[in-house]
């Protein structure tokens, strides 16, 4: 037993052998007392291949592992311990047979799958078909027991019979898809009683870990091998719960006292990570949501000194923004301490990292591509230098490559034709009009919205040069001195990231940027009021990864979340601005001027 756990977390591990909900807020040591959990349980005569712990991530499994070996040596045989899908092709090894594959059978990972169906579609030969839509069909209906009816665009026994044939070739190729790797094991265990009774005879004891981003097909699993017994321990913070747009269910945390009978709830209250101000502040911002109260409300309080103040700043722009966070954030960098910069959307960190770079900082994009590495990025900027130089060969095999020879030939006929000198943003523009740029990348790549925005974003910094040749440069200059973030392990690298990457990660100092309305929240939001409550737990997830200093910057209209933050554990800054920081409820500041 860990000396060092709280009489909650004590609490939680030595719970009675029955449906277990822990409640872990942020920064209250969830993994801890999960590894606590499981150490109790082998202790306490649970055979160690009788438990399965169950993850998200690679990451956080390997992490429980390796703690609890720790607290362990010599531990043999281990527990099963690993992510949901890790589980499932455990299962699958030995029912591969149900579903006409061996054993040895392969995963396709999106890319394989992805080119599959294409090679289906061509086959099928209608052009008009878009593959992501049928990619994104396939993968609704494995992950739903409803029968899910086609999206708009695409024909219905078109749809069934690209299905149908995907399924076909996979059985040929004795391979399964990521999808796969849940439905199958729970369509087994559904569909056959003995498969079912195997399981759960096998295992006497489920741990899952994250339980409020878990979905219908993932809580089935849980179901199905916890059985009549209910021999569950789940940890999670529904506070967190910032994944719904790719399935995870908030109603399965929430009804966790529905679901299983005799179940026992426990809080986990005491922040360990962060300052009290920024406890103070994240925990203002969450009560204003309409869905955590009762037992899932939450009371964070931490015994961490009060600390700095949030910093609140209000900027004229995206690049004023970048240039006060990259001036803010140099201190601390060169004292050694983590920082990182979280942002709603990808498209942000053009800006950002424009800003860093000229101020001589490293940084490193978790999780993700740089700006100008981004293919969509690439791919218009080679399309600008051929227009340049016509004999450009390595812009022109690039597109030759991911938009076809046709259609870069009529863009050379374009070009050729077109001599009037025009401003960047306007052959940004001819070059998505000739190619039918954004259809390309509709039938061929997946996120597709992510990219319109960075496209959007390219154009938005093409804007500010009158010529093609000095924006080109500009770009050019910038990509060659964006080389020196490579260091491993660097503490003085700052992390760039999306919020939903840095879910799990803490950091000494946070930025979080651009937190205004059409961002945080999103405009995609805006009439659905799930989605609204779940943009106002994005920004709580992001503040409660700051442990000793939170910055929080926004331009245009503040996001509605802002004017929960209390004035007594918030600083206001101003910069360039005579006026000084107005109040949330001053008319002035929505007031726009031609």
């Amino acid at each position: 037993m860990d000396q060092n756990l709280n009489i909650q977390q004590k609490r939680a591990v030595e719970a009675e052998q029955k449906p277990l909900l822990i409640v872990a807020g942020a920064g209250t040591g969830k993994t801890k007392t999960l590894t606590s959990r499981l150490s109790f349980l082998i202790n306490s005569g649970i055979p160690p291949e009788k438990i399965v712990a169950i993850t998200f991530t690679n990451k956080a499994s390997k992490e429980m592992e390796h703690r609890i070996l720790a607290k362990n040596p010599g531990l043999n045989p281990k527990p099963f311990i690993g992510t949901f899908h890790s589980f499932g092709a455990r299962v699958l090894r030995e029912e591969a047979g149900l579903y006409g594959r061996s054993k040895d059978f392969f995963i396709f990972d999106s890319a394989d799958s992805f080119a599959l169906i294409k090679k289906i579609i061509k086959e099928i030969g209608d052009k008009d078909i878009k593959p992501s839509l049928v990619s994104n069909f396939i993968s609704s209906g494995k992950n739903t027991f409803d029968r899910v009816e086609p999206p708009q665009g695409l024909d219905e026994d078109l749809a069934y019979t690209a299905l149908e044939e995907y399924e076909n070739r996979l059985r040929a190729h004795n391979a399964f898809d990521f999808d796969d790797l849940l439905e199958k094991p729970v369509s087994a265990m559904k569909n056959n009683p003995e498969v079912l009774k195997k399981y759960q005879e096998r295992f006497r004891h489920v741990l899952v870990d994250e339980y409020q981003d878990v979905n219908d097909m993932q809580y089935e699993l849980i179901r199905f091998l916890a059985g009549k017994k209910g021999a569950v321990s789940a940890v999670g913070d529904a506070a967190q719960t910032i994944y719904t747009w790719r399935g995870s269910n908030i109603k399965i945390f929430l009804n966790f006292e529905k679901d299983w009978a005799d179940a026992t709830i426990i809080p986990l209250e005491e922040n360990y990570r962060s300052s009290a101000n920024i406890i103070a502040a994240a925990s203002a911002v969450l009560a204003g949501n309409n869905y955590l109260t009762g037992r899932f409300e939450k009371k964070l309080y931490t015994k961490n000194p009060a600390g700095d103040k949030v910093t609140l700043a209000e900027l004229k722009g995206e690049q004023e923004e970048a240039c006060w966070i990259a001036k803010k954030i140099a201190p601390p960098v060169k004292a050694g301490e983590s920082s990182a910069i979280l942002y709603r959307t990808n498209a942000q960190s053009r800006a950002i990292e424009q800003e860093l770079i000229r101020a001589g900082l490293e940084y490193k994009i978790f999780g993700g591509l740089r700006f100008y590495e981004r293919k969509e990025i690439k791919d218009i900027l080679a399309g600008l230098r051929l227009r340049v130089n016509s004999k450009d060969e390595i812009s022109k095999d690039r597109l030759q490559k991911n938009i076809l020879k046709k259609r870069v030939k009529t863009y050379e006929e374009f070009i050729a034709q077109e001599n009037t000198p025009q401003a960047p943003k306007e052959l940004i523009s001819d070059f998505m009009r000739v190619t039918g740029y954004l259809e390309i990348l509709d039938k061929s790549e997946g996120n597709l919205e992510d990219r319109k925005e960075n496209i959007a974003e390219l154009v938005r910094f093409a804007e500010e040069f009158a010529d093609l040749s000095s924006f080109l440069e500009q770009v050019s200059l910038l990509q060659t001195t964006d080389n020196f973030g490579n260091k491993k392990n660097n503490p003085s690298q700052i992390i760039l990231s999306t919020i939903h990457l840095a879910k799990g990660l803490e950091f000494d100092n946070v930025f979080i940027a651009g937190v205004k309305e059409g961002l945080i929240p999103h405009g995609r939001t805006y009439y659905n009021e799930e989605e609204i409550e779940e943009e106002r737990r994005l920004l709580y997830v992001a503040m409660t990864r700051a442990k000793k200093r939170l910055f929080i910057s926004f331009y245009g209209i503040p996001s509605r979340f802002l004017g929960a933050l209390p004035a007594e554990v918030t600083e206001y800054e101003t910069p360039n601005n005579n006026r000084g920081f107005l109040s949330f409820d001053d008319e002035e500041r929505y007031i726009e001027y031609d």
